[in-house]
């Protein structure tokens, strides 16, 4: 996938960085945003990326830092936060992620062109994959990293039988931030508050109320703390300084 051509940017941007999950597929006792990594937890660090990222971008403005946390768990995120905590404003989440990223766009105070929406539990992410994606988003009105499945696709019936098989080379897994222009995000999240289903991220909100989302260049490193096993990957960035190919 080709990168997109860096360039002077001019932009109000809102970030909502979510993390309200109970991260119970985790299994370590502690909410995985909250885990320690490097000189302070996941959390921090993936906020002390955008702030890092977005630095010296005379043309952009941060408008918004909105981090949403579980129910009563204010305090808790302040501390998980640690040195960037004055950085952004804290707000409840909900019980699903649709519901609390709403929550978050709902907080946002200021009147940002674009929104960016990260997961908390994404604490690799790049600055060529964050600029990338808000650049595609500020031409196109919708942007997210993608990267192409490495194993072959294939989808299956209730009965689990395989009942197409998908062409690799037209797949991709979405990542975070997934970016936006917030006025047209926010309308269509209150459309689809009152719908009888959930949506599983907002780029299918996007696509089912505002139209098309261009897919930039992802990165294999940008993962998601989910579950057991991904406490391995983070020890070993913590030991050797960088993740492994």
């Amino acid at each position: 996938m080709k990168i997109l051509t860096t360039k002077t940017i001019h932009s109000k941007i809102a970030i909502i960085i979510t993390a309200a999950g109970s991260s119970t597929r985790i299994g370590s006792g502690i909410k995985k945003e909250y885990l320690p990594y490097k000189n302070g937890t996941v959390l921090s660090v993936c906020a002390q990326a955008f702030l890092n990222a977005l630095a010296g971008e005379k043309g952009i403005e941060i408008t918004d830092f909105i981090v949403t946390c579980p129910a009563g768990g204010i305090e808790e995120c302040i501390k998980a936060l640690g040195d960037v905590a004055p950085e952004v404003r804290i707000t409840e989440g909900a019980e699903t992620r649709q519901k609390s990223v709403y929550h978050g766009l709902l907080a946002v105070t200021g009147q940002p062109d674009i929104v960016l929406i990260h997961d908390g539990a994404r604490p690799f992410v790049s600055r060529d994959v964050i600029m990338n994606a808000l650049e595609a988003a500020i031409e196109f009105g919708a942007s997210v990293p993608g990267i192409t499945p490495t194993d072959t696709q294939k989808e299956i019936d209730g009965e689990g039988f395989i009942t197409r098989h998908l062409i690799r080379s037209n797949l991709t897994a979405v990542q975070t931030p997934q970016c936006f222009e917030f006025a047209k995000l926010l309308e269509a999240h209150g459309r689809a508050a009152t719908d009888d289903r959930e949506y599983t991220d907002d780029t299918e909100i996007w696509g089912a109320y505002c139209g098309r989302v261009r897919v930039t260049p992802g990165d294999v490193n940008n993962i998601k703390i989910t579950y057991p096993a991904d406490l391995e990957i983070l020890n070993r960035v913590q030991d050797d300084g960088g993740l492994c190919d």
